[in-house]
């Protein structure tokens, strides 16, 4: 690779990196939030109809969600690493192309990865000790609203391609009109109508065809950003970005394989302490969508300036993500802190499901600063050819940095220990990533200079 200056539309080389890492973010976690309000809506009113095996049920089945949304969010970082290098190269036909071939390509992905999902139901829930009401209603929950995450995967890489183009604007639109559909939705089906949980299922489902509808019309219709190719050369393309994409499943699934964990672990103390950790686990998303928006708005900051071979601008990149991240997480801990109880109420929680909003709250949050971190330096290596860097750290972090961690917690103080067992677990791993990311961007630096000198 040669240094570059960028193609006319790569418009993350020119100008502040920060001010790129900001409006990148700050849009990206707009539409996340939007997109993760969805869950939370709906377990706020299922909450209030006071009856813990229905938010339990809810919570189950977002567990088993969360991985199909983990496979979305890999597809689109695969797709979208692609297309951000190829405009940084000036090659804006080409980024059109593999844009044609990535929604193409997750829609046949992302209808597989749902029937499988629909054939495991029972067996994920079993995993998660559901029975009883709790397990009639997650089985009903999961059956309306597993065929639409098809929908979800294409939705999702319509914000990869308008993130590619640094049209943030408009890729926060997407998953802002999904929440909005949701919020006015869910009280008239779970409560004027009486559907309660079936309710929240069809309204999530219309808000994810909602959802991919719209980002469809902003990246053909409202914008010139797609060209569909031929079968064989969808076939080339998809393969080329299965080399980045797979990595970047595999590195998504990490988070909800940890969730897991902890969710089973949790299951031990009872149905009343998993409604409590459901609803930590819709908090986290709204709390820090910002920290899991930064990898994927700093991804095409990263790709457009590394395929433009302007390293110096890719190394201040991940230090301005690093400086950002550090600097969200403590705010919005500060404001957990404080709002712990306002959210308790919120909730109608009592007992040990108050008792895990509180941990989160006060100690379990902290996990960020060091999460955050990972999030970060995922964002450098699946931009800079080492995508399977980033499955490993993750998946490190999310089973040794996990398991043993809240196993030992558990012994020493029950789910106070497990809270603080989150926390430990997730330090060395952050440290060592961002050691290995910045290394690799100075090796990259010196084969670029090393190539230009010749």
């Amino acid at each position: 690779m040669t240094k570059q200056t960028g193609g006319r539309n790569a418009v993350f080389t020119h100008g502040s990196t920060m001010r790129h890492v900001v409006i990148m973010t700050s849009t990206a976690a707009i539409g996340m939030m939007a997109l993760f309000f969805v869950d939370v809506i709906t377990l706020f009113y299922i909450s209030q109809l006071n009856d813990p095996a229905q938010t339990a049920a809810v919570g189950r089945a977002g567990y088993v969600i969360g991985f199909l949304i983990a496979v979305s969010v890999g597809m689109m970082i695969g797709s979208s690493v692609l297309i951000a290098r190829a405009i940084g190269e000036g090659k804006e036909e080409v980024a059109k192309r593999f844009a044609g071939s990535a929604l193409v390509g997750t829609a046949i992905m992302g209808t597989i990865f749902a029937a499988i999902s629909l054939l495991l139901v029972d067996w994920f829930l079993n995993l998660l000790g559901a029975e009883g009401a709790a397990l009639s209603h997650a089985q009903r929950y999961l059956l309306i609203i597993l065929p639409g995450m098809p929908f979800m995967s294409v939705g999702m890489i319509c914000i990869g391609i308008l993130r590619a183009w640094g049209a943030a604007k408009e890729s926060m639109y997407i998953t802002l009109a999904g929440g909005i559909l949701t919020a006015a939705l869910d009280p008239i089906f779970i409560f004027v109508l009486g559907m309660e949980v079936t309710g929240a299922a069809i309204v999530t489902l219309i808000a994810r065809i909602s959802f991919t509808v719209y980002g469809l019309y902003l990246v053909l219709v409202a914008a010139d950003m797609v060209k569909f190719p031929d079968i064989k050369q969808i076939g080339a393309d998809v393969l080329e970005m299965a080399k980045f994409g797979v990595p970047a499943i595999f590195t998504n699934l990490a988070a909800p394989i940890g969730a897991f964990f902890i969710a089973q672990k949790i299951a031990e103390y009872g149905d009343v302490a998993l409604a409590g950790q459901a609803v930590v686990d819709r908090l986290i998303p709204l709390a820090f969508g910002v920290i899991f928006a930064l990898s994927g708005a700093v991804g095409p900051i990263i790709g457009q300036n590394f395929g433009a071979g302007l390293m110096a601008r890719t190394r201040q990149t991940l230090l301005d993500g690093i400086i950002f991240s550090i600097v969200y997480v403590l705010l919005a801990w500060a404001v957990l802190y404080f709002a712990r109880n306002a959210i308790i109420s919120a909730f109608l929680a009592t007992g040990d499901m108050a008792l895990m909003i509180d941990l989160f709250c006060t100690i379990a949050a902290g996990a960020f600063l060091f999460n955050g971190l990972l999030f970060v330096t995922n964002a450098a290596f699946n931009n800079l050819g080492k995508p399977l860097w980033a499955t490993a750290f993750n998946w490190s972090r999310q089973t040794i940095g996990v398991l043993p961690f809240i196993a030992l917690g558990a012994m020493w103080g029950d789910l106070t220990g497990i809270a603080y067992g989150i926390v430990a677990g997730s330090i060395p791993f952050a440290l060592i990533a961002i050691y290995t990311a910045f290394r690799l961007i100075k090796s990259h630096d010196i084969r670029i200079k090393a190539g230009v000198a010749a």
